[in-house]
């Protein structure tokens, strides 16, 4: 053949269908960002050309280049990947799901969690530590399987269809509770991992609660969810879960992942330090600090909550605090510290999100409050 007599417009065809069938075999991976993060406003408050910006910083080869085996990317869950209003889900599944407890049990396993905390220095157990434990004597006995189905099935259940008397005013959804996600935050997701990052789930709630869902909901295995732990034993002779045997969980902590708990939860699981970090709260500022390797070489993203319309408007002002046990800290230490640290940005969901949830699930019209 001689190639001297093909023209540059038949060249230039082949070597577009080509660079479409590449495209094609690697999904996201050849899409532009704006394309993968269709979600995210632009410009919004910057927050999207900031992860991309970052994100084509450390996969372009250069000084900050950063191999694709050690890019590590953290997700909080609850308030991070779906909702977490008026209450956790797994607040919510034991309530409805799992026999009630004696509150002087519960109170007595997050006194003795706490004083184990206090010897580390650590905060004061969070509200999601707090669900996770009260759960713990409830499903002493179960199998895994057979947790794991509990919890699946219980998210197929409609928001609104439970309530308490303690909703703090926030109207429920009238959907699946596994349609609570956050569409923009699962673009992220597939966005990153379309750049090679290795994508993790870093939860105070219970481990086996989100593995139940994490791959079905969010595109994560299973094997890269981190989470407060229960201990379990393996017992040959029960045959639930097959014939090789269940594990059997047990009535006692294995590793509580919350607040100064996730970066060992980390370290444990992942044994790197992350280069991004999302979160959305105080619970996840150690996650955030043990992330933060300076600008330039790691990215913190924290998902404010203001929008009251579309979803839920809380903890999302710089500075706010409250009483806790005749103490006054920070409704949202995290916010706080992003106000000042550059390579911590935060995304607006009313001004960063074009979409919150898809299909948008029907409720009640929110009143936002009057400022």
């Amino acid at each position: 053949m001689n190639f001297l007599n093909i023209n540059r417009k038949t060249i230039t065809f082949f070597l577009s269908v080509l660079l479409s069938i590449f495209c094609i075999g690697g999904t996201l991976g050849c899409l532009p960002a704006y394309a993968a993060l269709d979600s995210w406003s632009n410009p919004g408050t910057g927050s999207r050309q900031a992860i991309v910006d970052f994100v084509e910083k450390v996969t372009t080869p250069g000084d900050n280049f950063v191999e694709a085996k050690n890019r590590i990317a953290v997700f909080d869950n609850d308030g991070t990947l779906w909702a977490e209003r008026p209450h956790y889900f797994q607040e919510d599944f034991i309530k409805t799901r799992l026999d009630k407890l004696p509150e002087p049990v519960v109170s007595r396993l997050i006194q003795k969690t706490q004083k184990r905390i206090d010897k580390t220095g650590g905060h004061p157990i969070s509200e999601e530590g707090k669900t996770f434990l009260s759960e713990i004597p409830v499903v002493s006995g179960l199998t895994t399987g057979e947790y794991n189905s509990l919890a699946r099935s219980f998210l197929d259940t409609i928001h609104s269809s439970v309530t308490s008397d303690d909703e703090g005013g926030y109207q429920r959804f009238d959907t699946e509770y596994i349609k609570l996600t956050y569409k923009p935050v699962i673009e992220l997701v597939n966005y990153l991992k379309a750049n090679d990052f290795k994508v993790y789930i870093c939860s105070g709630g219970g481990i086996y609660f989100v593995r139940s869902f994490s791959d079905e909901a969010y595109g994560i295995p299973t094997e890269e969810v981190i989470g407060s732990a229960i201990k379990t034993k393996y017992d040959e002779s029960n045959t639930t879960d097959g014939l090789g045997g269940s594990l059997v969980r047990r009535s006692w902590l294995a590793h509580y992942d919350d607040q100064q708990g996730k970066p060992v939860g980390i370290e444990l699981f992942i044994g790197k330090r992350p280069l991004i970090a999302v979160g959305n709260s105080s619970g996840d500022f150690e996650m955030f600090k043990y992330t933060d390797s300076g600008v330039g070489n790691s990215l913190i993203v924290l998902i404010n909550h203001d929008d009251c319309v579309r979803e839920y408007k809380y903890n999302d002002v710089p500075g706010s605090t409250h009483l806790e046990e005749g103490v006054e800290v920070a409704d949202n230490e995290s916010l706080d510290y992003a106000q000042t640290h550059e390579n911590w940005i935060v995304a607006s969901m009313k001004d960063d999100f074009n979409t919150i949830f898809d299909p948008i699930p029907s409720r009640a019209p929110q009143m936002c409050p009057k400022l």
